[in-house]
């Protein structure tokens, strides 16, 4: 049986398009509508206000050929191929609107406002726009980038250098180009170069250990200037480290501590002072010798220090010799030095004894006492 009318229903928080046959006829707005069919296609496409664009398929047809429609119902956003639309509903980041686009928005029931930007003129979000756009995430075309503290960011787009960022956050448009932001290091940083081998004045082959410091006091220049500066800097310490102690032989380095010439960590400072570092003291760490130069090392120390002991003997058995022969010439000139003596080991020999008897004087004291500790 053929149905000659159509029952429509629109809830308040919707929209229907009337579509006769494929044609567009009007708007339906909330309510109960009656549409004679008489036997032909009629449908309604509904469109809930929840999302304030307009999802259907015809909003180009509305735009070319019911300019009126689209005057009365919606807000049209439009972009060229190098713009943006930040679309605001209620005053609140609703969506961001890509290049070469366009869209309906419903009129009704939130207020609509939209911000075309012109990325190629404006790469940077604006700082106000930041929270908004965070919220919608990859949908906000942009690219945020936080720059730490104590760093500095250098802001590159499509490979080409556009300014230098201090500490904070920042947001920039995707659709502008080939977003890049370098962040440098501005605090003094240590550089260590380890196992670095060295080949001697006398041809002895020794790895040693450099350290260093620097800090970038100009990180567009030290960006732009050579490929990577700390590997620069690396470079020049291992070619210094070399020139300096190449000329020295391996008792000078053990011995005199050798460190880099100054001269030579000047040539480095002055260098490096070209792309924008400050270097910092340059200091000689460790020297690794091959084992069996170690072991060669080794015994000469040993033997070193053998023959300064042995010295130190011979100077103090000299020293006691030297006494006792100015002790015996004392004796010789003055008997009363022997006599004192004679007393003095009389004392410590009666330590020894339990019992004296004394027999002849002091000289039989003597004698008999001596004679006696002698047979026991």
């Amino acid at each position: 049986m053929l149905s000659f009318i159509k029952i429509i229903e629109v809830g308040d928080r919707e929209r229907a398009l009337l579509i006769d046959s494929g044609r567009f006829v009007r708007v339906l707005e909330p309510g109960r509508h009656v549409v004679p069919s008489l036997g032909r296609k009629v449908e309604a496409v509904v469109c809930p206000l929840a999302d304030p664009a307009f999802r259907a398929d015809w909003a180009d047809v509305l735009v070319r050929e019911h300019p009126e429609v689209v005057e009365r119902y919606f807000n049209v956003v439009e972009t060229r191929d190098a713009e943006v639309a930040i679309v605001y509903a209620n005053g609140k980041t609703l969506r961001v609107v890509p290049p070469g686009k366009r869209v309906l928005f419903w009129k009704e029931p939130v207020e609509i406002r939209a911000e075309v930007i012109n990325t190629t003129e404006a790469p940077e979000v604006p700082r106000q726009k930041l929270t908004g756009l965070l919220r919608l995430g990859r949908e906000s075309l942009a690219t945020f980038v936080t720059v730490e503290e104590s760093k500095t960011g250098l802001l590159f787009i499509d490979n080409r250098f556009v300014r230098e960022l201090t500490p904070g956050m920042y947001g920039f448009w995707s659709v502008a180009g080939a977003i890049r932001v370098d962040q440098i290091d501005l605090r003094t940083q240590p550089l260590e170069i380890a196992g670095q081998e060295i080949l001697t004045k006398d041809r002895v082959s020794i790895r040693v250990n450099i350290s260093a410091q620097f800090r970038v006091l100009d990180a567009v220049k030290a960006k732009t200037s050579v490929k990577d500066f700390t590997e620069y800097l690396y470079r020049a310490l291992q070619f210094a480290v070399r020139q300096s102690l190449g000329r020295k032989t391996l008792d000078e380095i053990l011995a005199e501590k050798v460190d880099v010439e100054p001269a030579v960590a000047e040539a480095v400072r002055t260098s490096m002072a070209a792309i924008g570092l400050e270097v910092g003291p340059i200091a000689l760490k460790d020297i690794v010798l091959p084992g069996e130069m170690r072991d060669i090392l080794n015994q000469v120390v040993a033997a070193e220090k053998q023959a300064q002991a042995n010295l130190i003997r011979r100077r103090e058995e000299t020293a006691a010799t030297r006494s006792l022969l100015n002790t015996a010439r004392l004796m010789e000139e003055n008997p009363l030095l022997i006599r004192l003596k004679e007393l003095e080991t009389l004392e410590k020999l009666s330590e020894k004894v339990e019992r004296i008897s004394v027999s002849g004087g002091f000289d039989g004291l003597l004698n008999n006492l001596l004679v006696s500790v002698s047979d026991k």
